[in-house]
């Protein structure tokens, strides 16, 4: 396909806005041309907001447009960027696929698994390209897990994240307009996100599917918020403990939770294969693994078995990095037409979907282990599967 790719993005939001500050510099490279930019709600248009997140941004001849028919139909674009709250999508992915605009899509792509099983179908019979935003594949760190695990037998993974639930930021989209919590924080309401196991946990699900391959089953049990402990529609539970099987053998543990008042956060990500274990700190990486003659005569002591991993620096903010190249790999190969290089395409991020959703499902059956084949087909559960807000 010829460069400039002409792109068109909905919701500037949050997420949007750092898709539209990548692009941004993707257009100063002539690799893309930002031809429309939509929103529902005018004031995500405003020039001085979009200026004050998109260092540089000037309109220029960028169409702004509260209407989405306007976006695809009007100025048609190659490429369709979909930043909009999971909950809010009304058949736009369908449409615009069905008129052969490639697709990138932020996580998750839907809450509920048949509208996504028909948006993966679209997809697929309109033979488009298409992304999922998990945008942590490209962070050289994780990129260096992924080469150093390659030739180990992973056996556990584990990860906890405790953090208060004042940690959501106040999101770009009027929700008290349409139905959602007056304080605009939809990330902790279950309605909007469908439990933060699903708007946030899928980042980590998806990482470590990047690492060890596909989850075959999950069981979860959740700690609910009671009504009394739901202050401004924030009812997401205060805690959750998923377990995730792997196809290869590996069982992963996530611990989450969001409690009100604690203002700390508290995280710990490890991954233990047969002899030895891997320490994902927020600084560096490490690895205890001793690798002398074996057995050692004398108990080894820390500097024979504690290793630093060496990881390429990232000098720009992470978030921003990561945001940069999972565009430009996926603009890259629609250009080159190299589907195969593009690394989260929908159908692969529909595993890590249909995972973190299971998780929603197990604590509902009081813990039963879900398997996701019959999560997708069985129909038993079709009550789980349909869409239930609009």
């Amino acid at each position: 396909m010829n460069t400039p790719l002409r792109i068109g993005l909905l919701g500037l939001g949050q997420r949007g806005l750092q898709h539209l500050k990548a692009l941004w510099l993707l257009q100063s490279e002539g690799l893309v041309k930002i031809t429309t930019l939509a929103d529902s709600f005018p004031v995500n248009l405003n020039d001085d907001k979009i200026k004050s997140f998109v260092p540089g941004y000037c309109q220029d001849n960028i169409k702004l447009t509260t209407s989405f028919e306007e976006l695809i139909i009007e100025n048609r674009p190659d490429v369709l960027y979909l930043a909009i709250p999971p909950n809010l999508h009304h058949g736009e992915l369908i449409k615009a696929a069905q008129m052969g605009i490639n697709l990138f899509v932020e996580k998750p792509m839907s809450l509920y698994l048949d509208e996504a099983l028909k948006m993966e179908a679209a997809i697929k019979e309109a033979c488009i390209y298409s992304a999922v935003g998990f945008q942590q594949r490209f962070e050289p760190r994780n990129e260096a897990v992924k080469e150093f695990l390659s030739d180990k037998r992973v056996v556990q993974a584990n990860y906890t994240f405790h953090t208060h639930i004042e940690f959501h930021n106040v999101k770009h989209t009027p929700t008290e307009t349409v139905g959602g919590p007056s304080n605009r924080i939809w990330t902790t309401s279950r309605a909007w996100t469908g439990t933060s196991a699903v708007e946030n946990g899928i980042h980590t699900l998806d990482l470590w599917r990047y690492w060890l391959g596909d989850v075959v089953w999950v069981q979860a049990n959740y700690v609910n918020r009671l009504p009394n402990e739901v202050i401004e529609g924030a009812d997401n539970p205060h805690t959750y403990n998923i377990f995730f099987g792997f196809e290869s053998g590996v069982i992963a543990n996530m611990a989450l939770s969001r409690l009100r008042r604690v203002y700390n956060s508290y995280l710990d990500h490890q991954i233990l294969w047969n002899e030895g274990r891997l320490v994902l700190n927020q600084d560096k990486i490490v690895f205890y693994h001793y690798d002398g003659i074996y057995p050692p005569e004398t108990l080894p002591d820390d500097s024979q078995i504690c290793h630093s991993f060496n990881v390429t620096q990232v000098n720009d903010n992470l978030l921003d990095y990561s945001t940069l190249e999972i565009s430009r790999n996926f603009l890259e190969s629609i250009i080159t037409q190299s589907p195969d290089s593009i690394r989260s395409p929908f159908s692969d991020a529909m595993n890590s979907l249909t995972a973190v959703i299971a998780a929603n499902v197990s604590d509902s059956m009081d813990g039963a282990r879900i398997y996701l084949k019959d999560l997708l087909t069985d129909k038993k559960y079709a009550p789980h599967r349909e869409k239930k807000y609009s």
